[in-house]
């Protein structure tokens, strides 16, 4: 890993220049890695589904604002950009407007994005199954409930620390039909009704049945103990 870690543009910029058939590149922790060779990957690289660029502190918003315009990427599916901070809406909206097929889209520990992003997001409608908002503390309830509506068939998301987020987001995500797996580690706000939305079941054929496998609720401080039971709900 040590030896990726020191991968420079000059040396991504082969890849865009000489592989024209790369589907898949993942660059994860290559902190040399500038703007410069984003652009220049996603400019050339037409066939490329998963991009992976998690902790790579150096791309920032002009990374995506820089690519030409009218540009589309109908066959990227992954997007990674956990822990790149200096990427912000600006960037957000054009990477929805570039890639109107995104699947899985991992925005964790962008901090300052807000609510415009996650409208971006909402345009994404029902291609977007995978979303990853921890850390992302500027996203209120109203953006939440909007992308509920739609996003339908999102089957993972992850919430962790955004701690404007209440009850409300929690009960509008809960009737997701297809939602497998919920992260709300650190979402204080939340209480027992959010817990009693996600288990209520969704499914009229089995009426005792919820879909969700994962639920992380570490340090939800307002959760309690008691025992409730659906007729309560």
């Amino acid at each position: 890993m040590n030896g990726v870690a020191q991968l420079t543009d000059r040396s991504i910029l082969a890849f865009a220049n000489n592989c024209p058939s790369m589907l898949e590149i993942d660059l994860h922790g290559c902190r040399h890695i500038t703007n410069a060779s984003v652009t220049a990957l996603l400019s050339t690289l037409r066939s490329l589904r998963e991009l992976r660029l998690a902790h790579c502190i150096q791309i920032s918003d002009e990374a995506f604002l820089r690519l030409p315009p009218n540009l589309v990427f109908d066959c990227l599916r992954i997007l990674d950009l956990t822990a790149c901070e200096r990427v912000k809406d600006d960037a957000v909206e054009k990477i929805i407007d570039s890639a109107p097929r995104l699947r899985n889209l991992v925005l964790g520990k962008c901090k300052f994005i807000t609510d415009r992003a996650v409208y971006a997001i909402c345009r994404l409608g029902k291609n977007i199954h995978y979303i990853h908002l921890g850390h992302c503390s500027n996203i209120t309830d109203q953006a939440v409930t909007q992308m509920v509506k739609s996003c339908n068939r999102i089957r993972y998301i992850d919430l962790a620390c955004c701690n404007r987020l209440t009850d409300a987001s929690v009960e509008q995500l809960a009737t997701l039909p297809k939602l497998r797996r919920i992260g709300l580690v650190k979402c204080q706000a939340i209480t027992d009704r959010s817990i009693l939305a996600l288990a209520k079941p969704r499914f009229p054929q089995h009426p005792l049945v919820s879909g969700l496998e994962r639920v992380h609720l570490s340090y939800c401080v307002n959760l309690t103990v008691e025992v409730h039971t659906y007729t309560s709900i």
